[in-house]
């Protein structure tokens, strides 16, 4: 799915279209996204800033994706969702190369938000937009998909494929590991590359991300010795 070739779906009769979010569809984008953080002022305003610039690929708005589910007869929106890299990436002390960074945020992604209007909610939108998401993702070349959600979702997104936890930890080159965690949510992952897997490592807390990155595949005979990768 491009901007130029939206895709038009069905979800028990009510006919919508997903597409990318335009400069002109701020405003009510805007209003929707904020439904996925009901509590937070001003969320999403990240997004605000991607929609105010062009289209770029690879994604929507570079390496940014803002998607919509508008309904086909009244054009109403009845969807949205915001991805793009984790902002994790940018101030991790693990990250500590130009090089590496660009490597990650080339391939590993993250939904921000998904939301779906009160009035058209259990009919597929947010299905049909995480599926969208991961689409253009992987088109992109990217090998992991991410979100953060509340534990009262695990079950959606474990129906989903995702691998619900409260922790990252990335397989780097050099045998090094990096790690993310959250306190009260989750942080979910699904591979979108065949070569990405989450490998269980003797003595490491959570699963490993592996294959993510060039020259950081596991052996079976890998483990952790509370520093470092072991192979």
């Amino acid at each position: 799915m491009t901007a130029s070739s939206p895709n038009r779906l069905s979800a028990d009769g009510a006919a919508f279209t997903v597409r990318d979010a335009r400069p002109a569809d701020t405003d009510a984008f805007m209003q929707v996204i904020a439904l996925a953080d009901p509590f937070n002022p001003d969320p999403f305003g990240l997004a605000r800033l991607v929609l105010a610039s062009p289209p770029v690929p690879p994604l929507s708005h570079d390496r940014n994706l803002a998607l919509i589910a508008e309904d086909n007869e009244t054009g109403t929106f009845v969807g949205a969702l915001f991805g793009g890299p984790p902002r994790w990436l940018f101030t991790h002390p693990g990250i500590d190369s130009l090089p590496l960074l660009d490597h990650m945020v080339r391939s590993l992604g993250i939904i921000n938000g998904v939301a779906v209007h009160p009035d058209h909610r259990r009919r597929g939108v947010a299905a049909t937009l995480i599926g969208a998401a991961e689409q253009r993702f992987t088109r992109a070349g990217y090998g992991l998909m991410t979100v953060d959600h509340e534990p009262t979702l695990d079950g959606f997104y474990r129906r989903h494929g995702y691998t619900i936890g409260d922790a990252l930890l990335v397989h780097l080159p050099q045998q090094r590991l990096i790690g993310m965690t959250t306190d009260d949510t989750r942080m979910s992952a699904k591979p979108l590359h065949p070569a990405v897997r989450l490998a269980d490592v003797p003595g490491a807390p959570h699963r490993v991300i592996t294959g993510l990155l060039p020259g950081a595949s596991l052996p079976a005979d890998a483990v952790f010795d509370g520093t470092r990768l072991q192979y």
